[in-house]
This record gives C-alpha cells, sequence and structure tokens, in this order.
C-alpha cells in the first residue's frame, strides 16, 4: 500500500475522495490500496535548550550563546497523538512507499520531511505538488508524482531557514530578555515590522506642519487652482486677481490608460479585504484557508498574481461560467463584453513559482453566495471581481489639462472625459455589492468633472472669482494591516543596497502565510496595539527598538538570508556554510553584548508608571491596561476587561482606553459603528457593564 500525507486534516480528506480512500479510521483514511493521513501543520519541532540540557532551562547570560552540537527535533506536545498515528502508519510492513502530499512550497516540503526523518524511515516517497483542490487538479498531480528527491535542495533551503530562525530567535530573546530584566521577543521578521510601525510613528511624532495657501480661480464651468506658501502672498493675489478676466493660455489633451489591477496573491487579499472590509490579515487568511479546503477557491497562500500558459482557455470559460451563473447580478453585468478580455494580462508563466495567483474554482458555479457567512460571501466576491475585472481593458479618457492666466497669474485646471470606462464598471459595481465606500483621496487640485469640450486657447472668461484655502502639510498616516502588509511585502524600497533590493523585491519581509501571525504576534506581545484601523507602537517597542543593533532592526539580513536560500534551493550554495555563518553571526552578538551590558545599569529600563484608568469594580483596586486586558492590580481579584473579547470582536470594535475609563466610572458607555453579522450593517447602541463578580459580561440597551 501506498501512504499519502498532506498537511491538513481536510485536505487529506479531499485527496481520499478522489483517490478511493473512502474507509475511515482515527486520524488516517484507508481503501484502494492507499492510506492518507496528515500532518496538523508542524507536527515537529526544533527541541528547546533545555531538552539538551535541563539547566537551560533558567534565563541567563552566563549561558549564552546556546548553539547545539548536533540539533535535535522533538514531536510538538500538542500534536503527538496524530504524529504516533503518522509514525505507525509509515513503519507498518504494509506501506511500501510514501507520498508527501503537503503543501507545495518550501515550508510543506519542511513539514513532511521533519516528519519522514523523525520515523527513521527509508522508504522511498514521491511528491505530489498542486495548486487546486478541485477533483481534476488532484487527479492529474497524481498522475505526474514527482520523485522525492528532486525535492532535497528545497528541504535543505527550509531546514537552514528553520535553524536559523531558530538561532537567532532563541539567542536574541534571551539575551535581550536577561539584560533588560523583561521578556522580549525578538525575531529576524517580527523586529524589523515593528521597527517600520516605530520609524513611522516617530515621523508623524515629530512632523511639524507647514501651512500653505491653495487659490481657486472659479471660471463658472470649472475651477483652477494654484499654490503659495505665504498668506500675504495669497492676500496680494486675491486683491490682483479677482473678478479680473482669465484668459486661455495653454490647452493640452492626451489620451490616457488606467489598467487594472492584477489578479490577488494573498497579500493583496488581506490588503483590499482590510482596506474595504477592515477584515484583519489573519481573519482573511482564515476565511481563504476555509474557502480553499471547502474548494471554491485556489490555494491562498501564494505569491503570485498570475495564471499559466495552460489556464488561459479554462479561465475564459470560467469567466463565461461566472457571467452565465446567478452568483452575481446581472443587471449591471450585463454590458460584460466577453469580447473585450484581454487575457493575456493575467496570464505570465514566468511570474508563477509554487503557485499562480487566486481564482475561484467551477466549483463556485453551483453555490448559492446567499447560504455564506458574511465573511466567506464578502472575500468570494472580491475574489469572483478581480478574477472579472483584471483581465478586462483598460479605462480610457482624455486628460484635459488647461493654464489660465489671470493679471500675470497662472492657474492650473484638469478634467477627464471618459471614452471608455472599462473595468472600471464592474469594480465600481462591486463597492454597491459588498456596501462599502472607498476613502477617496484628497487632492489638492481635484478634477473637473465636465471642462467644456468647446473651450480654445486665447479664450477670456469674464470676472473670475478668486477665494483662498489656508491649508496645513501632512504626515504620512499611521500604519494600518493594509499598508503594513504592503511594506512588508515592498520591504525593498526600504533597502539601500541594490544588490540586496533586487533579492528581496520578490519576496518581501516574510511569506504571503506568515505575515497575518506576525502582525497578531507583536499585538499580543504588547509591541503594537490596534487603535480603530490603525497599528501604533507601544512604549515597550519604542524602548526596544532603541536598544537593538541594526542587524535585528532592519529588513537587510532576511534579503541577506533570502539570496543564500534561494541560491540553496537550487544547489548552489552550501547549507552547511550558511548555518555556520549564523551561528559566527550570534556569536558576535553575544559578545559584543555582554561587554556593553556591564558598563550599562539596564534592569529598570522598561519599567513604566501605569496610568489608572479606574476603580475595580469588584475590589475597588487600580485597573490599570496590560498588553492583552484591562485589569484590576489586585492579582487575587480576577476582573479583566479583555482586548480581545468575543462580544467586542464580533462586533468589530476594539474597546479604546477613553470607552474602558467611561465604563468603569459609570458603568456603561456609547459606542457607534458596531456591526451585525446577521444583517450586514452597523448601528449605534450603549454597552452595559455587567460583572458577576466570577465573569465581566457585556450587554446592549438601545
Amino acid at each position: 500500500m501506498k501512504l499519502v500525507i498532506a498537511e491538513k486534516p481536510s485536505v487529506a480528506g479531499e485527496i481520499a475522495k478522489v483517490i478511493g480512500a473512502n474507509k475511515k479510521e482515527k486520524g488516517y483514511y484507508f481503501g484502494n490500496d492507499y492510506y492518507v493521513s496528515w500532518c496538523i501543520g508542524h507536527l515537529i519541532e526544533n527541541a528547546m535548550p533545555e531538552h539538551y540540557n535541563p539547566n537551560l532551562k533558567k534565563w541567563s547570560l552566563d549561558t549564552l550563546p546556546f548553539i547545539p552540537d548536533k540539533w535535535i527535533t522533538v514531536v510538538s506536545e500538542k500534536t503527538k497523538e496524530q504524529y504516533k498515528i503518522l509514525e505507525q502508519l509509515i513503519r507498518s510492513n504494509k506501506v511500501k512507499e510514501l507520498i508527501c502530499a503537503t503543501d507545495a512550497g518550501r515550508e510543506g516540503e519542511l513539514i513532511f520531511r521533519l516528519v519522514y526523518n523523525k520515523t527513521g524511515t527509508k522508504k522511498p516517497f514521491k511528491r505530489l505538488w498542486i495548486s487546486s483542490m478541485e477533483e481534476e487538479a488532484i487527479k492529474n498531480g497524481f498522475k505526474n508524482l514527482k520523485e522525492g528527491n528532486e525535492y532535497e535542495n528545497l528541504y535543505q533551503a527550509a531546514l537552514s531557514r528553520m535553524k536559523a530562525d531558530y538561532l537567532v530567535g532563541i539567542n536574541a530573546t534571551r539575551l535581550y530578555s536577561c539584560m533588560y530584566n523583561k521578556t522580549l521577543n525578538i525575531g529576524r521578521v517580527q523586529s524589523p515590522t515593528i521597527n517600520l510601525i516605530v520609524k513611522r510613528q516617530r515621523e508623524i511624532e515629530n512632523f511639524k506642519p507647514v501651512p500653505y495657501y491653495v487659490l481657486i480661480a472659479d471660471c463658472k464651468n470649472f475651477k483652477a487652482y494654484t499654490k503659495v506658501n505665504d498668506k500675504n502672498t495669497a492676500k496680494n493675489i486675491i486683491a490682483q486677481c479677482n473678478k479680473k478676466k482669465g484668459k486661455i493660455s495653454k490647452i493640452k489633451k492626451q489620451n490616457k490608460v488606467e489598467n487594472s489591477s492584477a489578479l490577488f496573491d494573498l497579500t493583496a487579499l488581506q490588503r483590499e479585504a482590510n482596506k474595504l472590509l477592515g477584515y484583519s490579515a489573519q481573519q482573511t487568511l482564515d476565511v481563504a484557508q476555509n474557502l480553499y479546503e471547502s474548494k471554491l477557491i485556489t490555494y491562498p497562500r501564494t505569491d503570485s498574481r498570475y495564471l499559466t500558459d495552460d489556464m488561459q482557455t479554462s479561465t475564459i470559460e470560467l469567466i463565461k461560467g461566472l457571467l452565465n451563473s446567478n452568483l452575481l447580478s446581472t443587471k449591471t453585468l450585463k454590458n460584460y463584453d466577453i469580447k473585450k478580455l484581454e487575457i493575456q494580462k493575467v496570464i505570465n508563466n514566468k511570474k508563477v513559482s509554487d503557485h499562480h495567483a487566486i481564482i475561484p474554482t467551477k466549483n463556485i458555479l453551483k453555490t448559492d453566495l446567499n447560504t455564506f457567512p458574511t465573511a466567506e460571501k464578502n472575500i468570494l466576491i472580491l475574489i469572483i471581481y478581480r478574477l472579472l475585472t483584471a483581465p478586462y481593458i483598460a479605462r480610457k479618457y482624455i486628460n484635459t489639462k488647461l493654464t489660465v492666466e489671470i493679471e500675470g497669474v497662472e492657474f492650473t485646471a484638469t478634467g477627464n472625459m471618459v471614452i471608455d470606462n472599462g473595468f472600471k464598471e464592474f469594480q465600481n459595481h462591486l463597492m454597491e455589492i459588498i456596501k462599502t465606500k472607498p476613502k477617496k483621496e484628497e487632492k489638492e487640485n481635484p478634477d473637473n468633472e465636465n471642462i467644456p469640450t468647446n473651450i480654445k486657447e486665447g479664450q477670456v472668461i469674464d470676472k473670475v472669482i478668486v477665494t483662498s484655502q489656508e491649508k496645513k502639510t501632512k504626515p504620512l498616516p499611521p500604519y494600518t494591516e493594509a499598508t503594513l502588509l504592503s511594506a512588508m511585502e515592498n520591504i525593498s524600497k526600504f533597502i539601500k543596497n541594490e544588490k540586496l533590493k533586487e533579492v528581496i523585491k520578490d519576496t518581501g519581509l516574510g511569506t504571503p502565510a506568515t505575515r497575518a501571525g506576525i502582525i497578531e504576534r507583536i499585538i499580543k506581545t504588547g509591541f503594537i496595539k490596534r487603535q480603530g484601523k490603525n497599528l501604533i507602537a507601544t512604549q515597550k517597542a519604542y524602548t526596544l527598538m532603541d536598544l537593538l543593533p541594526d542587524k535585528l532592526k532592519e529588513p537587510e539580513m532576511t534579503a541577506e538570508w533570502e539570496k543564500k536560500l534561494n541560491e540553496i534551493s537550487k544547489g548552489k550554495y552550501s547549507s552547511n556554510t550558511f548555518i555556520s555563518e549564523i551561528e559566527t553571526f550570534v556569536k558576535k552578538l553575544v559578545e559584543n553584548s555582554k561587554d556593553n551590558y556591564t558598563t550599562l545599569n539596564t534592569k529598570n529600563i522598561f519599567k513604566t508608571n501605569k496610568e489608572v484608568l479606574g476603580k475595580c469594580p469588584r475590589c475597588g483596586h487600580d485597573v490599570v491596561e496590560l498588553p492583552k486586558s484591562y485589569s484590576c492590580c489586585n492579582k487575587n481579584c480576577g476582573f479583566a476587561i479583555w482586548k480581545e473579547d468575543k462580544f467586542f470582536k464580533d462586533k468589530k470594535k476594539t474597546l479604546t482606553k477613553k470607552q474602558v475609563i467611561k465604563l468603569l466610572k459609570e458603568g456603561k458607555v456609547k459606542i457607534n459603528g458596531l456591526y451585525s453579522a446577521k444583517k450586514n450593517t452597523t448601528y449605534n447602541a450603549t454597552v452595559i457593564l455587567n460583572d458577576t463578580g466570577k465573569y465581566v459580561n457585556f450587554k446592549l440597551q438601545f
């Protein structure tokens, strides 16, 4: 018999159906000469230092650096039951061959190999490499199984990444935690992500707004603008030009084209869902994973936004199917012209690595969107509309730019005349369906909707009214999850070294699959907090970033690693050499830090006097803000208002400090914009604090 090992139970179930393994036992399926089992993510992990030596359980500077002589892996406590099942199957005399069916990529390869090596087996194995859970894709995958040893270099790259992250993470975390008497989680991807947010906040805090003045010339049918930096100059121009004649001194017309966005990869989908729907990156990933396992979309953890040549015909057929189905409103889509598809826009073999872009599968045609939970329905609609718009013809328009001269002062007006709205027509329809309005970008010189088409150079306009608006320069806004994901994906723009910039251009900081988890982690560990849609750095983050060397908080290290890991996966660089370099770096980091530590008083650097928000309704002690809650200082009390409380999470709200203060003082607080999943709308209500003495509950009052 053959043993197929998938990454997740749901994926194993789908594979089992296709290959005829229809009988189920605890932890596996069997039938038709196959066993099918699963890993539940990482079953095997690197052993902690105390596994090597019990004395290392206590964190101490004296035991650093910690570098294993011989690497040990252990079975994860959370999943040891499933590992035992897999181990028995792998070692069974009935099983002659294994098939690796974990996710097709670097980490999927690692998950399988760690289990394979832990069991000590030498049985031959093959590799299933698929991008969709559709029956046809699975069948084709089994027809084209690869020899397992073809992916040896990919495994070595994955193993090297795992070891390197362990060495840096364990040593840096213990080093700084011991030095500063505070648990400080440090990681190759996590720390540069925190640093992005800290840097942005400091830019905002240090920003000094500069006033300027926008002068508006109302030319009756359109408005023209100019800008000056001085108030007196603005007054003088108004005195000079107001109610005087204006002359069209210059007209420039250009044919313009606006292309649609490419198909979704995971990060692009997370950004769009955060921007339009307010979903966190983790929420979007979880929903997309469910849709993938339900065979409604292709593999979501992809970094590609294109499809392969062989998908051209099937993609056109899928689009036709969507247009002919009852999934979407035909009222607006009746204008969708299949002849205006430019399918080559989304086809590019060179830009597809492990997996192609996220698109719906043909199974979507058999479903009713109205039966889905709101979040799943919305994510599906985003993916469907992106498939419809990405290959559609561009929006074409004529851009007109006028220069109006009044008493020697030049004012500029712009306007667009649409020739063909192209993809934009259907993109606008998407906004109507998901009931959202994208935030309009504020422009200094807004476009005029209708500049007269018959306007001519030299034309004179009588009595032009000129007014002034005082404005101030603004800093960049705080990061949201959408903009942070974009920064992580495009981290190369923060790197000066041109060679490293090029290396990390296609990978970014973290991977599409890990970025959501990183954002959640830095929030849970108290470095970052959510404030509405914004991500704000805490004092803990500021302090740590001031202490860390650039190597640990800038993205260059990831770029250097990715360059070498990529070469390892191609067989062009030695994994042993790479790990040796990481060990040298860790040793120097520890030595240099210890040298500095002896001359510094560091123990109290992270101590802060916490602001008292109010009195505990249960025992009367002070309530203060902690990373995950607003809690009573009396450790025996147990009163806590959790920041991730399900009551507020379901309503897509995060309690602000101001609201908690009012709750503690008055027992209630009015909150606007609470979300109703049932009605997919928002409402306003008063939230009542109801403490039972054991549990903190909330109820609504209208």
